[in-house]
């Protein structure tokens, strides 16, 4: 299959969408809904590029189409990403006027909206005009973390796939594969990335990726031994930053305190975080298996309250002070930089 050449993982998806091409059934309007980082956007134009590709067993990767495709200015596709914190109606009102003209040179007008859950009230209403009534050559494909973060009147007229993380074995065989990482780094990027392809490949490329991981497992172990006005002083420090930044720190926060929870457990699952095995060990046997349970639980409520816009501040304040006060012997043995936060993360997908 064309699409599995250029995608790792999703395989559920890419044989619907073969069978779709095959049928001749294209859906006017897709709906690509998962975690950051997994392959959503690596699929969504790579089904665009199939659309247009004249080749059997679409996409080639390289006929003019295809490579005009991956340089972004092909005549009939249009990438849109928001501006600023969000996608405005003049944006929606620039693809409607795109739309109103018929393809240059493929059978369809292609546009992707990135980070689709950032537009406005008035952009989506602008943009539901065309998803009822949309030209018989246009594919939509919206990109958003889940049905529920869009107004239901634009998700009900898409068709939605949903992405789950890829299994880590195909991610650190990808790595392997197609990247040239070697085994023990691959095997290490696969089980911090928890499935998001596209941020194991960042990393793989960029070791400042790997490096800010790094610094907020070193940031999660001063806070367990931190007293409650210096975990207050991070809360609000971390409030201030920006949406990325937030988000980074809680998923590694849930990846870690998911390791201790299996410690605590006692299983024989791996662990995400192998290299800080001690450390977690040391953790899970000072709070139990409910002391775990209780901070994953807490971390995820703020994930959670982060994603519906409630005060940063408070969601991470009530986050930290769920989480237990351990002893700093359990962690003295690592040299940690001067307090402070890690005020960057990676962004983006390839």
């Amino acid at each position: 299959m064309g699409l599995a050449r250029r995608v790792v993982g999703h395989r559920s998806v890419i044989r619907l969408l073969e069978r779709q091409r095959a049928e001749e059934r294209i859906a006017h309007a897709y709906l690509f809904t998962g975690p950051p980082q997994v392959g959503r956007r690596t699929l969504a134009w790579a089904w665009g590029m199939a659309l247009l590709c004249p080749d059997p067993d679409p996409p080639c990767g390289s006929c003019r189409s295809c490579r005009r495709m991956e340089a972004g200015h092909h005549p009939d596709a249009l990438y849109v990403a928001p501006e600023g914190n969000s996608l405005k109606i003049d944006q929606v009102r620039e693809v409607q006027r795109l739309l109103a003209l018929t393809p240059v040179e493929g059978p369809y007008r292609i546009v992707l909206f990135d980070a689709a859950e950032k537009m406005t009230t008035e952009a989506a209403n602008a943009l539901l005009k065309t998803l009822e009534e949309p030209p018989s050559y246009a594919v939509l494909m919206l990109i958003a973390p889940s049905p529920e973060s869009l107004l239901p009147t634009v998700v009900s007229r898409c068709q939605v796939l949903s992405f789950d993380p890829v299994p880590i074995l195909e991610v650190r065989q990808a790595l392997q594969a197609r990247w040239g990482v070697p085994a023990e780094r691959a095997d290490r990027l696969a089980r911090r990335s928890g499935g998001r392809i596209g941020w194991a490949v960042q990393a793989a490329h960029d070791p400042e990726v790997e490096a800010r991981y790094e610094e907020r497992i070193r940031q999660i172990h001063r806070l367990l031994t931190q007293r409650r006005w210096e975990r207050f002083r991070f809360a609000e420090e971390l409030a201030g930053e920006e949406e990325e930044t937030r988000q980074a720190f809680l998923e590694t926060a849930m990846a870690w305190w998911r390791d201790v929870l299996y410690c605590a457990a006692g299983t024989a699952l791996p662990l995400i975080h192998e290299e800080d095995r001690r450390r977690i060990q040391r953790a899970a046997e000072r709070v139990g298996l409910e002391g775990a349970r209780a901070a994953l639980e807490a971390t995820r409520r703020a994930w959670i309250a982060l994603q519906r816009n409630a005060n940063a501040r408070l969601a991470l304040e009530a986050m930290l002070l769920d989480w237990p006060f351990l002893p700093e012997e359990d962690f003295e043995s690592e040299r940690l930089p001067a307090p402070g936060i890690l005020l960057d993360v990676s962004g983006g997908m390839p």
